[in-house]
C-alpha cells in the first residue's frame, strides 16, 4: 500500500505543474456574484493573477510565495505540488523537535517557507500534535516582508487556541528576532535514512483516508483531523478543541437550507430529529474555512458572525436548535409562523396542477 502511495506521489511529481491550482467550483465568485472576491489578485506579489478564477494567469511569474493560497477565504487554491511534498517531508522527518526558518534566514532547517507569515495554523497545530517545533525570526527585523507577519502571529494565536496553551506551549518555541536556530543534530545522510525508516510510519499513516492522493486545499486539515483520531487513541490529544464556528441566532434561523447548499465545502447541514420532532443547524467545523458565505447569504441574516467554540475532542459538530414548523404536505422546514400551511414548492405545484 505504502509502495503504491510513493509511486504515485513520484509519478504526480513528473506531471504536476509547479505553482498553485485553482480549484473553481470552491470559489466565492462561484457561489455567488453580489460581492465579488479579488482577494488572490490583491495578494499577489508579482501580478501573476489577473482575473480571480486563474484563468489568463501568468504562472512564469509566480515566486512561489503561497500567499494566494493563504489568503483564499473558500480554500479554492491548492498549493502547488512542490510544497505538498516539502510539507510531507517535515511531517515524517525521525527528529522530534523540527525548526522552521524562512528562505532568507542563513540557519539550517527542516522547513524554508517563502515567509513565515504564509504558514497555515493547521500546520503548527500538526507539528505540536506530533513532537515540538522551534521557530526562528533571525531575518524578519529589516524584511520588505515583514507586513506578512501579522497572519503568522494569527496562525499562531489560533494553533494555540485549538489546542490549548497548556498543550501548545511547551511543544512550539518561537525564537526572538535575530535569533537562529541551533545547529541541526542530524547529517543530511542522516536525516534521509531516518526519513526512509519513518516513511512507513509516517506517510502511510499521516495521508488521509483517500483512494486519490492529491494535493487539495484542505490536505493540511484533513492530516490534522487525522493526526487527532490517531493520537485520542492513544490519550495524547487535548480533551476539548476550539475551533471557529459561525454564531448562529436559533430564535431566527427556520432552517431553510440556503447556507446548507451554498457552503463550499459542505459543512453546513440541517438535521431533523424525528423523534423529538427538532430541527438543528449543523456545523462540522473540521471542514469549514470561516469564507463568511453562510454569513452573507443567509436571507433572514440568522448568521451574525464567526467565534470560537470548544467541543470535546471525540465530537465533531456544533449543534444550534432552530425555531421551525413542517409543511403539512412534504414536511419541509416552514417559518414557526407559518404553521398548518404548505411551503412554497408545493403550493406552486398545487397550483400547476389546478391549471
Amino acid at each position: 500500500m505504502l509502495e503504491k502511495k510513493l509511486v504515485q506521489m513520484a509519478v504526480q511529481g513528473l506531471t504536476a505543474e509547479d505553482n498553485p491550482t485553482f480549484i473553481t467550483s470552491n470559489c466565492l465568485n462561484a457561489k455567488q456574484r453580489k460581492f465579488p472576491c479579488t482577494l488572490c489578485v490583491d495578494v499577489c506579489p508579482t501580478g501573476v493573477l489577473i482575473k480571480p478564477d486563474g484563468e489568463d494567469a501568468d504562472w512564469d511569474k509566480c515566486i512561489g510565495c503561497n500567499l494566494c493560497v493563504l489568503m483564499c477565504p473558500s480554500a479554492a487554491i491548492a498549493p502547488s505540488y512542490e510544497d505538498f511534498k516539502r510539507v510531507l517531508r517535515l511531517l515524517t522527518t525521525k527528529r522530534e523537535t523540527r525548526m522552521i526558518a524562512c528562505e532568507r534566514s542563513d540557519s539550517e532547517s527542516d522547513y524554508v517557507p517563502w515567509c513565515l507569515g504564509t504558514v497555515p495554523w493547521e500546520l503548527f497545530a500538526s507539528l505540536a500534535l506530533s513532537g515540538k517545533v522551534i521557530l526562528e525570526r533571525a531575518a524578519c527585523a529589516h524584511c520588505d516582508r515583514a507586513p506578512h507577519l501579522a497572519h503568522f502571529e494569527t496562525s499562531l494565536v489560533q494553533a494555540r487556541l485549538f489546542l490549548g496553551e497548556d498543550y501548545f506551549n511547551p511543544r512550539v518555541t518561537l525564537l526572538d528576532v535575530g535569533d537562529s536556530l541551533p545547529p541541526v543534530d542530524l547529517t543530511r545522510r542522516e536525516a534521509l535514512r531516518s526519513l526512509s525508516l519513518r516513511a512507513r510510519f509516517g506517510v502511510g499513516t499521516l495521508l488521509p483516508d483517500t483512494q486519490k492522493l492529491e494535493n487539495d486545499p484542505l490536505f493540511l486539515r484533513r492530516l490534522l483531523v487525522r493526526q487527532l483520531r490517531q493520537n485520542l487513541e492513544k490519550s495524547e490529544t487535548p480533551e476539548r478543541l476550539t475551533w471557529a464556528s459561525p454564531i448562529v441566532d436559533g430564535s431566527i434561523c427556520w432552517a431553510c437550507g440556503v447556507c446548507e447548499h451554498v457552503c463550499p465545502h459542505q459543512a453546513l447541514k440541517v438535521y431533523l430529529d424525528e423523534e423529538d420532532d427538532q430541527r438543528y443547524l449543523l456545523h462540522t467545523p473540521e471542514r469549514c474555512t470561516q469564507c463568511r458565505l453562510c454569513q452573507s447569504i443567509c436571507p433572514d441574516k440568522a448568521i451574525t458572525g464567526f467565534g470560537y467554540g470548544e467541543l470535546p475532542a471525540r465530537v465533531k459538530y456544533f449543534l444550534t436548535p432552530v425555531q421551525t414548523t413542517h409543511c403539512t404536505r412534504c414536511s419541509g422546514p416552514m417559518r414557526p409562523e407559518k404553521a398548518g400551511q404548505l411551503c412554497s414548492r408545493c403550493q406552486a405545484i398545487t397550483r400547476k396542477k389546478s391549471w
